[in-house]
């Protein structure tokens, strides 16, 4: 079933984006693991007009979080509370990882306009559901008068799903900023939508 995502969904997001990302970064504490995902969900979790949902009988199957390039998180104060309690060092880490997606997001900034939308995080964990989350995401940005989608993807995602769904290459960029991923190719997709 499709619906939009809440941030009651939140939580099970943030697991799967573990299940799906967890072994990213050498992270030996698992306390701070689930923080570091729950902050990259609440980070890209910006409009609930545009954030999709896939659920079935055995929960949700995937989520796709996207919003208009103007808005911006909101995830700060809750981030800041919840390290409280970690070392400095794996505070810096997760703060670091933070800024490695903010990166991204200002390359991609630096080619939009602010009424576009940003494709922020999509993950789907069956064959079928991320097709119907891209695709009623653009039906509903297609609505709302967006005229141009983007995202960017490193190397963990398959770039290549986008490519065979009309997205081409905006630009090409390594991302330095986290040394514990190391230097990360990454690519920024766009896709006009047709009026």
């Amino acid at each position: 079933m499709l619906s939009n995502f809440t941030p009651q969904d939140i939580s099970y997001a943030s697991h799967l984006t573990k299940l799906t990302w967890g072994d990213e970064m050498a992270l030996t504490n698992d306390g701070l693991k689930d923080v570091l995902y729950e902050a990259m969900v609440r980070y890209y979790y910006r409009s609930e007009a545009f954030s999709l949902k896939m659920t079935d009988e055995d929960g949700m199957q995937g989520f796709l979080l996207a919003a208009p390039l103007s808005e911006r998180d909101n995830s700060q104060s809750w981030l800041k509370q919840s390290l409280q309690h970690f070392a400095c060092e794996e505070q810096d880490l997760v703060y670091d990882y933070l800024r490695y997606l903010s990166y991204n997001g200002q390359k991609v900034r630096a080619l939009a306009n602010p009424e576009d939308l940003l494709l922020c995080l999509f993950l789907s964990m069956k064959s079928g559901v991320g097709s119907k989350l891209l695709y009623n995401v653009e039906a509903i940005a297609q609505k709302k008068g967006v005229k141009k989608l983007y995202l960017w993807a490193d190397a963990t995602c398959d770039y290549e799903y986008y490519r065979k769904r009309g997205y081409s290459e905006a630009a090409h960029f390594t991302n330095n900023i986290l040394p514990q991923l190391g230097a990360q190719e990454t690519w920024i997709y766009s896709k006009e939508l047709k009026e």
